[in-house]
């Protein structure tokens, strides 16, 4: 799996989460249960999450992402 992009908040985590299961890209979120104990806005490492997808839906991922974030 590699890296595609890190949310600025949960919501936004949760928005893109979801737009990966509408679309059958396999992802996991890193530090995804992590944050779940220690919510509020992520502003450091100790809450950080990061969408992680399949090499071969990597480039889907990133279009699913940049529709989100310019609409």
């Amino acid at each position: 799996m590699v890296p595609i992009y890190t949310p600025k908040s949960e919501s936004e985590a949760l928005v893109i989460t979801s737009l990966m299961r509408a679309y059958g890209v396999a992802f996991f979120m890193r530090g995804g249960a992590f944050s779940s104990m220690y919510p509020g806005p992520i502003s450091n490492s100790l809450n950080e999450q990061t969408l992680m997808v399949d090499d071969d839906q990597a480039e889907l991922a990133r279009e699913l992402i940049q529709s989100f974030l310019a609409g």
